[in-house]
């Protein structure tokens, strides 16, 4: 979506230009070649939750509206998963901003051509994780471009069950740092409603939009990361061993993708943690690692392109002899801000 942060609305042809745009690098960026990277990390790591942000699915519809094609990143890269016999299960699609826009126009004829976009959160569950309970929802916070356009972020909670502990596993995408206003509104509602409350261990997964490695002055910094630590979240990878030596930047490769090294410099996707349980333990998490994925040359499709503009996370939490292992990772179309991210 980028490119439309920039257009005048009332200007019919910058709106078919930036859209068409748009639709070019979704095209360029070859979804179903980038899956095969993306399953590869997860076939690598067997997360047992897998939380996705911007899981993007382009409807292509003719001057009179009616479908002449498709591209679903989830149907995508659940084909993919399925075709390694790797057992994971849909858990829940949050449903967030939905859009259709002209990307043909013909003086003749008017609009030719248009697409449909939605963006959209998903869990996936491995088959072995019992899921107890599972709520999705909007933030009502939200923010307008234009007239039938509007920005929305979401969250989905899923709830399973660790010798007798509750384990929330919530996903999330805030809104970009250009619009901190609507993100510092989207925090509240997620600490007031989302994750309030809640008994056990909370595990917060996402693309916050908010660096950890940066402060205030910094285009890529807010206040979120750090409201979440001091509202008790404890931070994965500021508790991995990884951290001592390496920044842990997860954004942002160019929208193209095909950057000739990592561009990552920004650390914005994260997975969190915050134990509450009436019972008298000093901690139920007792050991934490995690990594950054995607950032490697190695890790190029066979095309030359980077599997997302943000890299994946993946952490891992021991409680006892029992393991979680949560994945925060982006499918996005571009390469620059989340769990991959770019801006689309």
């Amino acid at each position: 979506t980028g490119p439309l942060f920039q257009v005048d609305f009332t200007d019919f042809g910058a709106v078919i230009q930036a859209s068409a745009t748009i639709w070019a690098e979704v095209q360029s960026t070859r979804f179903p070649e980038r899956a095969v990277a993306l399953v590869d990390e997860i076939e690598e790591g067997r997360p047992q939750l897998i939380g996705l942000q911007e899981v993007a699915r382009f409807i292509n519809l003719d001057g009179q509206g009616r479908p002449i094609g498709s591209l679903d990143f989830l149907e995508v890269l659940e084909s993919e998963i399925a075709s390694r016999g790797l057992a994971y299960t849909r858990i829940a699609v949050q449903e967030n901003t939905s859009v259709t826009l002209p990307i043909a126009f013909d003086p003749a004829l008017g609009v030719t051509e248009l697409v449909n976009f939605s963006d959209r959160d998903v869990v996936l569950a491995r088959s072995d994780v019992s899921i107890k309970a599972v709520a999705n929802g909007t933030y009502a916070t939200t923010f307008s471009l234009a007239e039938g356009v509007t920005l929305k972020r979401g969250w989905i909670r899923v709830t399973t069950r660790r010798r007798g502990v509750p384990f929330h596993f919530v996903n999330t995408h805030l809104e970009s740092q250009a619009l901190a206003p609507v993100q510092a509104g989207q925090l509240q509602e997620l600490l007031g409603s989302v994750v309030a409350g809640l008994d056990g261990v909370t595990v917060l997964v996402g693309d916050l939009n908010s660096d950890a490695e940066a402060g205030p002055g910094v285009p890529s910094w807010t206040p979120s990361y750090d409201e979440l630590i001091g509202q008790g979240f404890v931070d994965a990878w500021e508790q991995s061993d990884a951290s001592s030596d390496q920044p842990g930047f997860t954004c942002c490769n160019d929208p193209d993708l095909t950057n000739l090294e990592s561009l990552f410099d920004q650390r914005i996707d994260f997975v969190l943690f915050r134990e509450n349980w009436h019972l008298p333990i000093e901690r139920l998490i007792d050991d934490v690692d995690a990594e950054v994925l995607g950032e490697e040359l190695d890790d190029l499709t066979v095309g030359g392109l980077w599997p997302s503009d943000h890299g994946g996370l993946l952490a891992r939490q021991r409680m006892g002899d029992r393991r979680m292992i949560a994945s925060g990772k982006s499918t996005r179309s571009e390469g620059s801000g989340r769990s991959r991210r770019g801006r689309r």
